[in-house]
């Protein structure tokens, strides 16, 4: 059910709640009422990633995520890229308190608050690098199926609810619009104890993340603003390049960049348009070996 005011005040149109979806922290719930988790784990099955359907590159970098969970035997791991202060994506930190210490998301509109309250100076920028020392989170996961399917059975396949109600006062005491009680598939570390072994692997933002949302005109305005579209032209313009730096490294001659082009005034880099099969190499490491 929706959530009118401050109160938790219901609404109601036409004698019926009105409802908004609980979010995608759910998936947990259907994993595990579903018996999968337990299914899986009993099948001997080892990881599971999750994936945002909008970024085909992140299969770029899930060999390295997986590889990287196996050697260092995590229970959750995040696939990340740089992020600038500010940026409007959530940010994986490290969180210790009195009796517990986790590594989980941070949304960016909460993270400047929490450092502050915490004693920081803020989400600033490494002075070397000019990026935040917490990188942004792609919210592509890789879970070890054992320990995945025992919290799942200990939660229930529950993971914590927040409301995030956004105001139109100064006060805060005036929502622009209902809410509601959600939850994010991301919050699931905040169900495991310090011990757990949570980590984060962290890329280059070409090689794992271009994502394909955006309409031409709201691209066009994205482009202006950050530098990244994340429109069809875009994601499909970043796919062929990375397969180009890709067989540039494996010692072929071939022009990475590719030239300035514009499609619908959003402006990209058009080039050899190189695909590989997965029958024919899925890492830089098999492609060397052609």
């Amino acid at each position: 059910p929706t959530l009118n005011d401050n109160k938790a005040s219901l609404v109601a149109k036409d004698f019926a709640l009105q409802t908004k979806p609980h979010g995608h922290g759910d998936v947990h719930m259907l994993i595990h009422s579903s018996g999968l988790a337990k299914k899986w784990s009993a099948q001997g099955l080892k990881y599971l990633m999750f994936f945002q359907d909008t970024n085909g590159l992140v299969f770029h970098a899930a060999p390295a995520a997986f590889g990287v969970s196996s050697t260092m035997k995590l229970e959750v791991n995040s696939i990340t890229v740089p992020r600038r202060p500010g940026e409007a994506v959530g940010a994986i930190c490290q969180l210790v308190g009195k009796e517990k210490s986790l590594t989980c998301n941070v949304e960016y509109n909460q993270l400047e608050g929490l450092m502050k309250a915490a004693g920081f100076a803020g989400d600033v920028a490494d002075e070397k690098t000019g990026f935040s020392p917490y990188p942004g989170n792609l919210n592509v996961l890789v879970f070890s199926i054992p320990e995945y399917a025992a919290t799942l059975e200990k939660s229930g396949g529950m993971v914590p609810e927040f409301v995030n109600p956004k105001y139109k006062d100064a006060e805060k005491t005036i929502f622009k619009k209902p809410t509601r009680l959600e939850c994010m598939m991301q919050d699931y570390p905040k169900l495991l104890s310090s011990e757990a072994k949570v980590g984060f692997i962290s890329l280059e933002r070409e090689v794992c993340f271009s994502a394909v949302k955006n309409n031409a005109v709201d691209a066009l305005g994205k482009q202006k603003k950050t530098g990244f579209p994340e429109s069809a032209c875009s994601g499909e313009a970043d796919a062929y390049k990375i397969n180009r730096r890709y067989l540039s490294l494996a010692g072929a001659s071939v022009d990475v960049e590719g030239k300035d082009a514009e499609f619908n005034r959003i402006k990209t880099k058009v080039g050899a348009k190189l695909v590989f099969q997965p029958s024919f190499a899925c890492t830089l490491a098999e492609l060397k070996s052609k």
